[in-house]
């Protein structure tokens, strides 16, 4: 492979993870309004009904897992532990780039490694 032939094959794997990244990024913030919007309306229950349910809503991070609570009257709701989007989010980033950068510096390698002569007769 030439090294012309190379760097094409590493623009267009640049231009993959770049779509990867962007995709993951507009997930990422869908999620975080959805979080944002199910508090608020939690929060909204709050102030509208404060002597009947009187309810603050609140988040516990676990790994990979978040639990929805709402804390009121004497009483403890607590939802059962989901996927936290925002960390499975996160892990796909990383792994995605992590995985652009050993393709690139193993390419980068095989291109700089000195060719071996063929010593067999």
């Amino acid at each position: 492979m030439t090294p012309s032939n190379s760097f094409k094959n590493v623009v267009k794997v640049f231009y993959k993870i770049v779509i990867v990244d962007i995709l993951a990024l507009v997930a990422l913030y869908y999620v975080l309004q959805d979080l944002q919007w199910r508090t608020d309306y939690a929060a909204s229950l709050h102030t509208a009904c404060r002597t009947l349910c009187g309810y603050s809503p609140s988040f516990s991070y676990g790994l990979l897992t978040r639990v929805f609570t709402m804390d009121g009257n004497s009483q403890h709701l607590v939802s059962p532990p989901t996927l936290d989007w925002v960390q499975a989010i996160v892990v796909t980033l990383v792994v995605a780039n992590s995985w652009f950068v050993y393709a690139y510096m193993r390419e980068r390698r095989r291109l700089h490694s000195p060719t071996q002569p063929n010593l067999t007769v």
